[in-house]
């Protein structure tokens, strides 16, 4: 019994010990020494060529045999050790990889030997960046605004604006960014930066003008049952009620045709002139605080619809309409007519049609559906665009052209197509030649005066009032050729004669008589 209680005592003994010795390991294993962070971190970039480097030790009790190496050198002697902590300064790195190399020994029976090696890169340049749009004072209607350019690639781009709003992308490895800021509205200054890895950063200062909302315009109202009688050429007007109209452009269009664009600045007066003064001189627009009024030209006789529309810097568009019965020509011919014309010319007209067999039924007397739809089946007819009014095209088809011939001394009336008229005329002599070329009736007058022509044969004349002997005759039809004109004479031996100073003449019943056929701005060709 003796001996195997030994035995037991013996083993109990040999037990504990080797449990000791495990817990012992398994404590020096738990608690071996290590580095437990460093900074520069590896493979992370500094912006500063004298970084500080740091070692955080963890379970190091007793250090011995340390040495620490910056690029292969020697910097143990540097070393500032704290709690746990190891410092070493540096001073004039050069840009570029550089690489620590931390070597000691310790009282740890599992690690007694502790090295760390990493590498950082020092970086003190700013990165490039160069930013393309929007350029600085750009006005933008959409508060979307793409911001595009080329930074370094790799290289984190940033868009900031406000109370620390931003956004943010990535230069690709061509070193293209292209980043959407959606900005408030106004006037907005924006910062893109560009910041590499290390930390450097560059910026630029944008100014972006974000305005969504289009201005605000009136027109005066016009009576539905109003007819403007005095001009084909009225003007429209009507109010900014925002914005500014200096800062607008205007335009206009008739019955859906561009007759105007104008800047409003052009129609501010200067600083040093009244606004009087300004307006002396009627102008496509005029602008009077927010008040604004517009030409939109000559009118056609009848019912016109007219847009007219305001502009902002940013693109934003407002407009308004507003419809315009002008009645204020009998003179058939003389003006284009419209759907919704009336008096003696829109009768004519109709009276017109009839007689060109494309008017069915009764004659009306005004400018109705069935006067535009019969304009439709005579522009078909004489291959005109079919427009439905009473447009030049057609109105020169319709009241004619003169045409004279010198050689044949002959003058031709043209409607419809054809020779409605032809007169005998007398024209120039070899020394007062009638001129050849394209012409329009610019005057009309019925029983002219004479007034000698500032030309050498005229010289020591005086007037001749209306009435027998006048060299004018009864009727006088000027054209745009200087001093050029058709007209009666009472030498009616001459017709068919080059007789003339350079017009031509004709017997005084048919010159009455053409007179009658004849509008303003008719066309004259005259040809060898």
């Amino acid at each position: 019994m003796k001996g195997n209680r030994t035995r037991w005592l013996a083993a109990g003994i040999g037990g504990a010990a080797i449990a000791t010795a495990a817990g012992f390991t398994g404590w020096q294993i738990a608690e071996r020494p290590a580095v437990a962070s460093v900074s520069p971190a590896a493979d992370s970039s500094v912006p500063t060529s004298a970084p500080s480097i740091t070692v955080n030790l963890e379970h190091v009790d007793r250090l011995r045999d340390l040495r620490v190496r910056v690029d292969g050198q020697d910097r143990t002697a540097a070393v500032r050790a704290a709690r746990d902590r190891l410092m070493v300064p540096t001073e004039g790195l050069d840009d570029g990889v550089h690489t620590v190399d931390v070597e000691f020994r310790t009282s740890n029976l599992v690690r007694r030997r502790v090295r760390e090696q990493w590498e950082f890169t020092v970086d003190t340049q700013a990165p490039s960046l160069s930013a393309r749009s929007p350029m600085d004072g750009k006005i933008s209607s959409r508060k979307a605004v793409k911001f595009t350019g080329r930074a370094e690639p790799g290289s984190t781009v940033s868009v900031s604006w406000g109370n620390g709003r931003s956004t943010s992308g990535t230069a690709t490895e061509a070193g293209a960014y292209a980043l959407t800021a959606r900005l408030p509205e106004g006037r907005v200054a924006t910062t893109v930066a560009a910041r590499d890895a290390a930390g450097n950063a560059t910026r630029t200062t944008t100014r972006v003008l974000v305005d969504t909302i289009a201005p605000k315009i009136t027109l005066d109202r016009v009576s539905p049952a109003a007819v403007v009688t005095d001009t084909s050429s009225p003007r429209i007007t009507g109010l900014v009620v925002k914005d500014n109209p200096g800062e607008l452009t205007f335009g206009a269009s008739v019955n859906g045709a561009k007759v105007l664009e104008v800047s409003g600045a052009s129609a501010l007066p200067p600083p040093d002139q009244d606004l009087i003064e300004a307006s002396a001189v009627t102008a496509p627009l005029e602008v009077d605080g927010r008040r604004f009024s517009v030409s939109v030209g000559e009118l056609p006789q009848g019912l016109n619809r007219i847009k007219v529309w305001a502009k902002d810097p940013a693109g934003n568009v407002a407009s308004a309409t507003t419809k315009v019965l002008v009645n204020s020509s009998e003179e058939f011919g003389s003006q284009d007519m419209r759907l919704g014309a009336r008096g003696t010319d829109a009768k004519q007209l109709n009276e017109r049609l009839k007689d060109a067999k494309v008017l069915k039924g009764a004659t009306p007397a005004t400018f109705g559906p069935r006067t535009q739809q019969a304009l439709v089946r005579y522009q078909k007819r004489f291959k005109l665009p079919q427009t439905g009014a009473f447009d030049t095209r057609t109105r020169n088809a319709m009241v004619g052209r003169i045409v004279v011939t010198i050689s044949t001394r002959t003058l031709r009336l043209i409607r419809d197509g054809r020779v409605f008229k032809q007169y005998k005329i007398a024209v120039g002599s070899s020394a007062h030649p009638t001129p050849t070329g394209s012409y329009q009736v610019i005057d009309k007058q019925v029983d002219p005066a004479w007034f000698p022509p500032d030309s050498p044969w005229a010289e020591g004349l005086g007037p001749i009032p209306a009435g027998p002997g006048n060299p004018l005759g009864t009727r006088w039809i000027g054209t745009s050729a200087p001093a050029i004109g058709i007209h009666g004479t009472y030498a009616d031996y001459s017709i068919g004669t080059a007789a003339s100073h350079g017009c031509m003449r004709m017997h005084i019943p048919e010159v009455e008589q053409l007179y009658e056929y004849v509008v303003l701005g008719m066309p004259v060709v005259i040809k060898s």
